[in-house]
């Protein structure tokens, strides 16, 4: 029987994505189709084979019974089909080294999409080769992946990456990528609303990596832990964590993105907790640095955190011109950071809200409804927000 339909909307992602998923579970293509017909809708195995080559895409039907059949999301399938627009930055095969680096390059830049697509092309050279140096090529290929995909927003396929990757043998990559692992997936569950699990994981990855002298990564659970507290409300001990995390990282004049973000999660817990002027300071120089640097993540979290703290204090008009600045650096290149927006877009409507500003309450709703069908990440003004909408809050 021929699926003419299909036939037309294949995609080669897709169909490597199921494949991935299949050979991962150790199925046939007939164990998938028992399993499918089992849970009611039959996917023939010569139909899946077309899947998988990408010559015919599945009904959302058929996607439904698969992510039953491989238990997972069904958003899963559709963060995979958003990846196709990046396809075309994949670059050719080069050296391992020179990927690597350009990897690198591109996630400092805050280019996420063409990051995840080089690391990509690197792990399928490494799977090439059968050997030791291979394997550890490939599994920081992988991680680097998963750091990516968060990083844009896909929280299911990035946990999804790194369960995979710390399922695998201990002695196939080194103790410090495995506790790096642990962390990225303490964001991931953050991100994700688990926040008690976010916990746990964080206090195991800092054990584990203060046994193994690894600073950076003691310093990023704590920078975890500390945005965990401020979440909660506890500002005073949110800033504890985040000095302990700086601490942590020495004394040394580096400008590295690590620092400078935990600088200002530090600068946002004091100017909630007391400390406005202090708080805001620290956020401004922090900002100037990670301006300098061309962090541009960093500058546009800089700048929402300086226009929320601002807003808490009562001075508007600078509230409203820091996340102005906020949207622009945030929006200014080859990727936007959706969660970035919906916090300054949440400020914004909230401000207009108390100043009786019906209609741009309006505009501003309809913006934060769009940015947040596209999130998958879960903090403090999307649980809000998301209240308000079930209804538990008035609009008005």
């Amino acid at each position: 029987m021929q699926h003419a339909a299909e036939e037309v909307r294949g995609s080669q992602r897709l169909g490597r994505f199921l494949r991935q998923l299949r050979l991962g579970y150790g199925y046939t293509l007939r164990r998938v189709e028992e399993q499918a017909e089992e849970f009611g809708s039959p996917i023939d195995n010569s139909q899946l084979s077309r899947f998988e080559k990408g010559k015919a895409a599945p009904s959302f039907e058929k996607l439904r019974i698969l992510a039953r059949v491989f238990n997972v999301p069904v958003q899963t399938f559709s963060d995979v089909l958003d990846l196709e627009q990046y396809d075309h930055l994949s670059p050719e095969q080069d050296d391992p080294e020179t990927l690597f680096q350009k990897g690198l390059a591109a996630y400092r830049d805050g280019q996420y999409g063409r990051s995840f697509v080089i690391f990509e092309r690197l792990a399928e050279m490494n799977l090439l080769d059968q050997d030791v140096v291979a394997d550890e090529n490939n599994a920081k290929a992988h991680y680097h992946m998963s750091i990516a995909l968060k990083k844009m927003g896909h929280l299911a396929m990035a946990e999804d990456q790194l369960r995979r990757l710390l399922r695998r043998p201990d002695e196939s990559y080194p103790l410090s990528l495995r506790v790096r692992s642990l962390l990225q997936l303490s964001f991931v569950y953050r991100e994700l609303g688990d926040l008690y699990l976010a916990s746990v994981i964080a206090r195991e990855c800092e054990e584990r990596a203060r046994e193994g002298a690894d600073v950076d990564t003691v310093a990023a659970a704590l920078n975890t832990a500390g945005i965990i507290e401020e979440e909660q409300g506890h500002h005073e001990f949110a800033a504890g964590h985040f000095r302990r995390a700086l601490s942590a990282l020495g004394e040394c004049g580096s400008a590295d993105i690590t620092r400078l973000t935990i600088q200002v999660n530090l600068g946002g817990a004091m100017a909630a907790n007391g400390r406005f002027r202090g708080g805001v300071e620290l956020l401004k120089r922090t900002l100037a640095r990670a301006t300098e640097h061309g962090y541009r993540r960093t500058q546009a979290l800089a700048l929402s955190k300086l226009g929320g703290v601002h807003m808490d204090r009562g001075r508007l008009e600078h509230a409203r011109d820091y996340l102005r600045r906020a949207d622009e650096a945030a929006q200014d290149g080859t990727e936007s950071y959706h969660d970035l927006l919906f916090i300054n877009a949440y400020f914004n409507w909230q401000m207009a809200r108390q100043a009786g500003r019906v209609t741009q309450a309006r505009i501003l709703f309809g913006r934060l409804k769009f940015l947040r069908s596209i999130l998958e990440s879960r903090f403090a003004e999307v649980n809000a927000f998301d209240a308000m909408v079930r209804g538990e809050h008035k609009y008005a």
